[in-house]
């Protein structure tokens, strides 16, 4: 509901479109600021502004800039509208190339941690409106006067957006009018609290007649409840009048015996500890259904298990720990409980959406939240959540209640795979992830306001602590789980490891959530090039699965073939092609070969051939992996792509020679990319690797002009997203650096090179002992390079490096019995005869270029 302010808003109409002359090109990108106190109606003001002028702008964008993580987020889900990956940095750089017009409000800019500047696409594209309660950031206003200062409504704007809030019947009377007025007055004119007070008018908690009666009486309670950690000064009265008239709302409702507002009591205290924007109903509804569905998968899962672990009689010790577990679990149940607001309970099946509607209809009338259309989904203005979160009646333990009902919920609506993987996961995971770091954030600041409390009490009393146990374990695990798919590996991995700590004291290796949860943390590791210390937990779970569940057991040879893929990756070739076939053997024998877990090994061991330059095994292994995975799990799962890519590859040489089948290659590459791309977007992951395997098949079969195109093009995205020193951008680097020796560009190409060698890059996978096989596989395009260049010394150089290097591939010198060491030999020895002949050169009198063209003609085309 919007009012007064018009001639502000023609004037800013007029500074931003009267800027530049239609027939002129924007120079500038143009910003304005409107800052004033929390409620005096800047963020309205903006959407008004938006709403008015929308035929003016292609798209129109809003950033929550209260928090940086909330910046994240927010830009995140303007890359839907580019198909860019959702991240900031993307969402920012697509913005800043749009050459449509477009507009971003950053609202609620007072956040003094981050720089307001950081958050503006870059260039001179765009209008950027801003609401912030900081004066400074007014300085970054381009057009016009720059800003607008708003602290409070005029009084005929006031009293009308009283009187229309209250729903009072037009024409008003000069009574009317009158009340009008003294309540306005005494609200400071600020708009959100004239706004409450019409709503609880409007719904006859008070009339105009008493409103202000029954206002002093709330703002003496509030006053004498009233924390010392409140904001004193101006702008804390004046919070104190939104306050005011919300509290006179809440206790309308609290005292209201009907379930619908007994229910929305309920609801908003728990959307306090949510982020106070975007809460999608679906995400309610998950709540209670994703937890049948989960069960149904549990029980159809077991019943499927024909395959019985290794029973050995329990010793005294493992009798007693089970009933220590069992009595502390038993405890803890009684405890916590499944704490959830009694509308989206569903202890007997009979969850009632109708219900729920009628409850989220009563805040939203109230406007104590607000419905949006287009997201399906209700907002909270940030006074507001924080009042009901923070109000003085609000004790500590009521709000790790609530704060536990938030947590409760948001890990109820999280599957687990392979459940996970639902059409709509990918938006629900980009949707949770400020719910669940707004909650983590409020559970740590409770536990320290009751641990502050313990320590003030003048009479110890014995106190059962309740801290981490079997329900926040599950629920870790569940955030990890969107923090990982979200692209925060860090704060995933932080859960992981308490959760991880939790399970194997509780319960030991010996028990499936001990293993899972660690072969959960050893992947995050991985994501993070952390290939070594992933290795180490995989191989903790390999002796502990033959131990319980014994060598031939599917979880045990599953976990065998991931650890073979993790000595692929450091460069244990010769153990992990043990590991691997040894995994292929058993699955086969005990599931079948047609099983997918048999089929996903077989194509990890022809991905370690490919790396012994047995090429004809490798492509033998990923053609019967691709051919039953298109049978057992169809020809567009993902994890037939990654077959089909794989065998793609396969195609070419360990230079990028196509060997065989290089049309059909190429096929098979163009069907990956699109399908990915279609899938995941343009800048997903999985979609730029499709993109540079795409450009290695074309640059094979002669395509060197657009197979640049394409590695110029994903090369940017995947330093931006991945970071720099990620395997997949320093592989990404390294073949365009082919592709340019193969055009002859070699001393662009060598800086590629020099740059993708540096060995820190790689001091996270690589073994202590020996070399990582990406930095070897890189030294060699360098080495061929120089030759290229007639840098005869400098290949020279590099080979012997290469030599040692590849000796350490495995370990133990196993490298030297790799089929690439002895073409390294052959290499040595050629460049030594080059180095002689240019020494015979240089004391004659012929060209230097001799031995630049006889470099040059000793490599293949």
């Amino acid at each position: 509901m919007f009012t007064g302010r018009v001639d502000l808003l023609e004037d800013l109409r007029n500074s931003l479109f009267d800027a530049f002359p239609a027939t002129e090109k924007q120079h500038a990108q143009k910003r304005f600021v409107v800052f004033g106190l929390g409620g005096s109606g800047k963020t309205e003001f903006c959407c008004k502004f938006a709403q008015d002028n929308r035929q003016s702008f292609w798209g129109v964008f809003w950033i929550n800039a209260s928090s940086r993580q909330s910046i994240q987020h927010t830009y995140s889900t303007i890359t839907q509208a580019g198909g860019v990956e959702p991240n900031e940095r993307a969402a920012r750089d697509w913005l800043a190339n749009l050459d449509r017009p477009w507009l971003l409000i950053i609202d609620n800019a007072d956040d003094l941690s981050t720089p307001l500047e950081e958050n503006f696409p870059e260039g001179d594209r765009g209008i950027i409106l801003v609401t912030t309660r900081n004066p400074i950031n007014r300085v970054h206003g381009t057009v016009g006067q720059g800003s607008y200062h708003f602290e409070k409504l005029g009084e005929t704007e006031a009293n009308n957006l009283l009187l229309r809030a209250a729903c009072e019947p037009a024409p008003w009377s000069t009574t009317a009018k009158d009340y009008a007025t003294k309540i306005t007055n005494h609200l400071g004119f600020l708009a959100l609290a004239v706004l409450q007070a019409g709503k609880a008018i409007a719904k006859r908690i008070c009339t105009l007649a008493n409103y202000l009666e029954v206002y002093d009486r709330s703002w003496r309670r509030i006053r004498r409840l009233r924390r010392k950690s409140d904001q004193g000064g101006k702008e804390g009265t004046i919070n104190m009048n939104v306050y005011s008239s919300y509290e006179i709302i809440f206790r309308g409702l609290e005292a209201t015996d009907s379930l619908a507002t007994q229910d929305a009591v309920q609801l908003i205290k728990m959307f306090s500890f949510f982020s106070w924007e975007d809460l999608r109903i679906d995400v309610l509804t998950m709540s209670v259904e994703h937890p049948r569905r989960q069960t149904r998968h549990d029980e159809d899962e077991a019943a499927k298990t024909t395959i019985k672990p290794i029973v050995k009689p329990p010793s005294w010790k493992t009798r007693f720990k089970e009933w220590v577990i069992w009595v502390v679990t038993a405890v803890q149940k009684d405890i916590t409980g499944s704490v959830l607001p009694a509308v989206l309970r569903d202890d007997k099946g009979d969850f009632d959406e109708d219900r729920l509607m009628d409850a989220l209809d009563q805040l939203n009338q109230l406007s104590l939240i607000y419905y949006q259309e287009a997201t399906e989904s209700y907002s909270m203005h940030p006074l507001i959540h924080t009042w009901v979160r923070e109000r003085p009646q609000m004790s500590t333990s009521e709000q790790a209640l609530w704060c536990q009902a938030a947590t409760t919920a948001l890990a109820r609506c999280i599957l687990l795979p392979p459940l996970d993987a639902i059409t709509s996961s990918e938006s629900l995971r980009r949707h949770l992830l400020p719910h669940i770091s707004h909650v983590l954030k409020y559970q740590k600041n409770i536990a320290t306001a009751l641990l502050d409390n313990q320590k003030t009490r003048q009479t110890p009393w014995l106190i059962l602590k309740h801290d981490f146990g079997r329900a926040q374990a599950i629920e870790s695990a569940k955030f990890s789980l969107i923090y990982v798919q979200n692209g925060y590996f860090s704060e995933a991995e932080a859960l992981q490891v308490k959760t991880r700590e939790f399970v194997c004291a509780r319960l030991g290796m010996e028990h499936i959530a001990a293993r899972r949860i660690t072969l959960f943390l050893a992947g995050t590791y991985s994501l993070q090039m952390r290939t070594n210390i992933a290795a180490k937990l995989q191989e903790e779970v390999l002796d502990a699965c033959k131990t319980y569940l014994g060598p031939k057991n599917p979880e045990t040879l599953k976990v065998m073939n991931s650890l073979g893929t993790s000595r692929r990756y450091q460069g244990r070739f010769r153990e992990g092609r043990q590991l691997l076939e040894s995994a292929i053997e058993g699955l086969t024998e005990i599931l079948s070969p047609e099983h997918e877990d048999t089929l996903q090994a077989m194509d990890d061991l022809g991905q370690l051939e490919w790396m012994y330059l047995n090429y004809a095994e490798a492509r033998d292994l990923h053609t019967k992996a691709v051919n039953g995975m298109t049978k057992v799990l169809g020809p567009l799962h993902e994890r037939t792509l990654i077959a089909k890519e794989h065998l793609a590859m396969a195609c070419l040489s360990f230079e990028g020679d196509v060997l065989v089948d290089g049309p059909r290659a190429h096929d098979t590459m163009v069907e990956v990319f699109a399908e990915r791309k279609s899938r995941f977007g343009k800048e997903h992951p999985w979609t730029l690797y499709a993109i540079c395997n795409l450009a290695r098949v074309k640059s094979g079969l002669g395509n060197h002009e657009e197979a640049e195109k394409l590695m110029r093009t994903a090369l940017p995205i995947a330093q931006r997203n991945l970071g720099e020193n990620h395997y997949g951008t320093l592989a990404g680097q390294a073949h365009l650096g082919k592709v340019l020796v193969r055009q002859g560009r070699l001393d662009d190409a060598e800086t590629l090179f020099l740059d993708a060698i540096k060995r820190q890059k790689y001091e996270s996978s690589a073994r202590d002992d020996g070399e990582h096989p990406d930095r070897i596989a890189v030294l060699f395009y360098l080495l061929r390079c120089n030759q290229a260049q007639g840098k005869i010394g400098d290949a020279m150089r590099v080979c012997e490096e290469l030599v040692q290097a590849v000796s350490t591939i495995g370990g133990q010198g196993l490298g030297l019995l790799h089929p690439f060491a002895k073409q390294l030999q052959v290499k040595r020895e050629e460049l030594k005869q080059l180095l002689d002949l240019s020494q015979v050169v240089a004391s004659s009198d012929q060209e230097p270029d001799v031995v630049v063209s006889l470099g040059k003609e000793l490599i293949p085309a």
